[in-house]
């Protein structure tokens, strides 16, 4: 949350300095496990010792150890980025990157362990939902150590993956091609997903048909009628598989909308989330002592309207800015996109940042929104380029009226809004709620 008060900033430094209230950030000598040794300038206080004798790893900028190119900005895929890590109960050293692999590849056995049952993976790779992991995100340095979870663990940080989600339906599957119309009706819905049948028809506001969409596996026939005779006026066939491949590569995207809808499965985004923010010491009661202190120290650190991820790493608390920052780089490389038009894989194509604003712009507040499932990419593609049009941010276009989010896409009101400031998961519906203009970018 931002305030735009001067008088606000020097009540804040007065009361931090009055309470000094000077939060530990890192830690002390005594908590580093075997292996680690103390470093109080690095961003996580204990530090691997042998990481420079590992191939193909070495220090982030905050002194964890990493392997290849994992969280750069220039993050090259072919490069052995993912790290394998011995368990946090291991005594001789708890957590301990041991090797470098590639995404494809699995961890040889940690030396000193029988089996190697706990890896860590920086990058998406194939996995088990109820097997051990010791999970990683290399830019994410908010933690001394890498702690051993369990991804079945409602309090565990599970990789983004399209293993062990739900078995999705033919039923599912048709409802897809509503395309969030409200006057569309899936008829039938027959078959073994994927090899489904469907009949939609849609109409008009008198209730005439103006489409039926007959779908046989990937072959979608659209038959387009006169509503007001029902006469047959054109019949479009396309093999839907080639048709989304297309799409995908002309937009630059990385995943189909069936992988991006498996990604972002509502039961794997909460427990990803969960598990970003179990460490997380940001308070937002304006009588908390740790409020005051976290808005001084940014403000010191990155200016009142200056935001920054690596902020949240080294303090494990941030503004609302910070924090989202923060969360969208996590995810971002987690699900392996960016910001390189000239590349496949861009962020917005799994999430946005939404921000409400009020009183002129003198209080905000942003957070993450997902993508809902159900769209496709040629859809999403101009959904978010409409959203980014309407929400403006110059005195001539100061945003969009909270209300105008359901005449884009009705869909956007139930999508999934992950808020790091406040420690919590929400909806669209329920964010826009009190503020006067939103910003979607």
């Amino acid at each position: 949350m931002r305030f735009r008060f001067s008088l606000l900033v020097g009540i804040s430094l007065a009361i931090a300095l009055a309470l000094v209230y000077i939060p530990s950030t890192s830690a002390d000598r005594d908590d580093c496990g075997t292996g680690y040794e103390f470093r109080p300038s690095s961003g996580v206080g204990c530090v691997q010792i042998n990481c420079g004798t590992i191939k193909d790893a070495h220090y982030s900028y905050t002194e964890r150890c990493i392997c290849g190119s994992a969280g750069s900005e220039f993050e090259n895929p072919a490069d052995p980025n993912k790290s394998c890590n011995y368990p946090a109960d291991y005594a001789s050293c708890p957590g301990c990157l041991f090797a470098c692999v590639h995404a494809d590849e699995d961890c040889p056995d940690a030396p000193g362990l029988a089996t190697n049952k706990n890896t860590n993976s920086t990058t998406n790779s194939s996995s088990n939902a109820n097997t051990n992991k010791n999970v990683n995100t290399a830019a994410n340095t908010n933690q001394p150590t890498n702690k051993n979870i369990n991804s079945s663990n409602a309090n565990a940080t599970p990789p983004i993956t399209t293993q062990g989600s739900i078995s999705p339906t033919c039923a599912d599957e048709c409802h897809k091609y509503l395309r969030g119309k409200k006057n569309a009706e899936v008829l039938s819905a027959e078959g073994e997903y994927p090899d489904c049948s469907c009949q939609i028809d849609i109409r008009d506001n008198g209730g005439n048909v103006t489409q039926t969409v007959s779908v046989d596996g990937s072959i979608e026939t659209t038959y387009t009628f006169d509503p007001s005779s029902g006469v047959l006026i054109s019949k479009t066939i396309f093999n839907r598989k080639d048709e989304i491949e297309k799409i995908r590569k002309r937009l630059g995207y990385r995943y189909t909308e069936k992988e991006i809808d498996e990604l972002l499965a509502p039961d794997k985004v909460d427990q990803w989330f969960q598990g970003q923010i179990k460490n997380i010491k940001t308070e937002t009661g304006l009588l908390h002592p740790q409020f005051w202190w976290q808005h001084v120290v940014a403000m010191l650190d990155h200016g009142s309207n200056g935001n920054s991820a690596d902020f949240v790493d080294v303090h494990e608390f941030g503004r609302c800015g910070d924090s989202m920052m923060w969360l969208e780089r996590n995810l971002t490389t987690d699900l392996n996109l960016g910001d390189d038009a000239d590349e496949p894989g861009q962020k917005h194509e799994a999430m946005l940042s939404i921000t409400g604003e009020k009183y002129g712009n003198m209080l905000n507040h942003t957070s993450l929104m997902v993508r809902p499932p159900g769209i496709t990419n040629a859809e999403w593609e101009d959904i978010v380029k409409e959203l980014k049009n309407l929400s403006g941010g110059e005195e001539s276009n100061p945003g969009m009226l909270p209300g105008s989010l359901s005449n884009i896409d009705p869909r956007l009101l139930d999508a999934k809004v992950l808020d790091p400031y406040k420690k919590q998961t929400t909806t669209v519906r329920e964010f826009i709620k009190g503020w006067s203009y939103i910003r979607i970018s």
